[in-house]
């Protein structure tokens, strides 16, 4: 390894520049090679370096397109140390090594983030001149440095001091793997820009790039003996990774799974009234929604299945009070593996941390962002692939119509969509029967992941009966993920007690099914969308 003697500096992002190249060159006496920005910045802080102009023998062209692209630059940058082809090759040229190439890409994402960018606007974002130096610095890695983003400036100025101006094979590595990986990314988003520029009416492009970087490494995957890691998708602005945690263990893959089904559920929900929502093994437990008080809602979707929340997740959609935060950690059968709300109340947090390993969970306003949050699609993986679809984030009810002879008010109507949601976010086949109360709704069986319909519809019944809500079945609300196949399940819930059903018809045998709700005086209502969850 040879002391870096020279450094060509071309940066978009100015930030922390001036400090950086002054420390190169007062302390470690490097030579800086600037284009026209980044050099006018530089000489105004009375920084030396030489133009790349100058050194080229040759103009900036084309309104600055044509900078470095330069046999001088990218033979500086390229050619090996080691070789003495190469060594002979840069003598007879006159081309001088460049040992550090520093340098940050055209806004080319920020830029296409803007509503109304042009295509031309984006276009000229597209960087060319530093993506080629900064893949010809981290191609040579061996003999060249790469300083690919401002947050690595300070790493290396404490190796530079530390090993006497030699940065060390091991850093030259792990920023070759971060350049390739930005420049990966950054062609990832002009590629996609493109193809929905030119190909706007095709919602599954002929291609699809994503980039992800690795958040954290997780405790374990779905069993022990696997192992695990978090990614964030770099092309979405909102995400897990917003999450802010508090307190407790490091989170498991099952945590993530989990405590994405309970985000979403919230989503679903909005952040009117209080809404709590409890999650075991990605279905809801319990969920309820009181327009007054908090801890009502949270007693009412624990008393759903108290034997089955043991382990949950519970999730809330407002603030976490500190008369919630006393019952969850008073409650002898109360206890949760992760807790999760907008914000808390200061001393609600300090309760919740007797908890040892109780991990607690804050994402702030990102109730309020679910448009942006649904802006890119679903990916899940497949044994050599992904299938891709829509987030199956449009309203519940895609029409509102009413088949039986029997009517419902608005009340029903609320209850009604109360339970649907529910339903959507239960593993089909779902069913959820739902109940009113002074303040608000709250379900009072859940029955989810059944391969028939009948048989979802009577677990959702026994469990309801087997945590004492079998007077709350009487007049009470179902909803169940698709149609009835058969009247069969419809004959189930209403001898249960029933009162009213929502699902989204379309069965051949619907006719049937709406004779058999008038015959036993249901009211049936088909919303005209259906909600698996597989």
């Amino acid at each position: 390894m040879k002391r870096i003697e020279r450094a060509i500096i071309s940066v978009y992002d100015k930030t922390g520049i001036k400090e950086f190249a002054k420390t190169l060159v007062n302390e470690f006496n490097i030579e800086i090679l600037s284009t026209g920005g980044t050099g006018a910045l530089l000489e105004k802080n009375n920084i030396p370096y030489v133009k790349i102009s100058e050194y080229t023998s040759s103009p900036e062209l084309f309104e600055g397109r044509v900078k470095t692209l330069h046999p001088k630059i990218a033979g500086g940058i390229l050619f090996r140390r080691d070789l003495e082809k190469d060594i002979k090759d840069s003598i007879e040229n006159n081309i001088p090594p460049i040992d550090m190439v520093v340098c940050n890409l055209y806004p080319f994402k920020q830029t296409i983030s803007r509503p109304d960018v042009t295509l031309k606007e984006a276009i000229e974002m597209i960087d060319i001149g530093g993506p080629t130096m900064i893949r010809a610095a981290a191609k040579n890695y061996h003999h060249v440095v790469v300083v690919p983003a401002p947050a690595c400036y300070s790493q290396i100025i404490d190796e530079l001091r530390k090993n006497d101006g030699i940065i060390p094979e091991k850093l030259r590595v792990e920023l070759a793997i971060k350049a390739f990986s930005l420049i990966t990314d950054y062609n990832s988003t002009i590629t996609n820009f493109l193809l929905s520029s030119y190909h706007p009416s095709e919602m599954f492009k002929p291609v699809m790039f994503k980039t992800y970087q690795k958040v954290s490494d997780l405790r374990y995957g779905e069993n022990w003996d696997q192992r695990a890691a978090y990614y964030r998708d770099l092309a979405s602005n909102h995400g897990l990774f917003d999450f802010k945690q508090l307190h407790g263990k490091d989170l498991s893959f099952n945590n993530y799974l989990d405590i994405d089904s309970c985000i979403q559920i919230l989503l679903d929900f909005g952040i009117k009234n209080h809404v709590t929502t409890i999650i075991k093994h990605t279905s809801p437990n319990g969920v309820a929604m009181d327009e007054q008080d908090q801890l009502i809602s949270v007693k009412k979707a624990f008393s759903t299945d108290p034997l089955s929340a043991f382990g949950g997740i519970w999730g809330f959609n407002s603030m976490l009070t500190e008369e919630v935060a006393n019952y969850i950690v008073n409650e002898e059968k109360v206890f949760l593996e992760v807790i999760m709300a907008p914000s808390y109340e200061s001393k609600a947090i300090e309760i919740l941390k007797q908890k040892k390993n109780l991990i607690i969970l804050e994402f702030g306003d990102f109730l309020e962002k679910r448009s942006e949050i649904y802006s890119n699609p679903e990916l899940r993986s497949v044994l050599g692939g992904v299938v891709v679809q829509e987030y199956d984030h449009k309203p519940v009810v895609k029409e509102w119509n009413v088949v039986s002879k029997k009517k419902i008010n608005e009340e029903d109507k609320k209850a009604l969509i109360f339970a649907y949601k529910v339903s959507k976010w239960a593993k089909s086949n779902s069913a959820c029967f739902a109940q009113i109360y002074d303040t608000g709704i709250y379900t009072i069986g859940i029955g989810a992941g059944q391969q028939s319909r009948v048989h979802v519809i009577e677990l959702a019944v026994r469990k309801a009966k087997q945590f004492g809500h079998e007077k709350a079945l009487i007049h009470s609300y179902l909803g169940t993920d698709s149609f009835f196949p058969f009247p069969d399940g419809l004959e189930v819930a209403v001898k249960a007690g029933a009162k009213a059903i929502i699902n989204p018809g379309g069965s051949i045998r619907d006719d049937l099914v709406i004779h058999k709700a008038d015959e036993l005086n249901c009211a049936l209502v088909f919303c005209g969308k259906r909600v698996f969850r597989h």
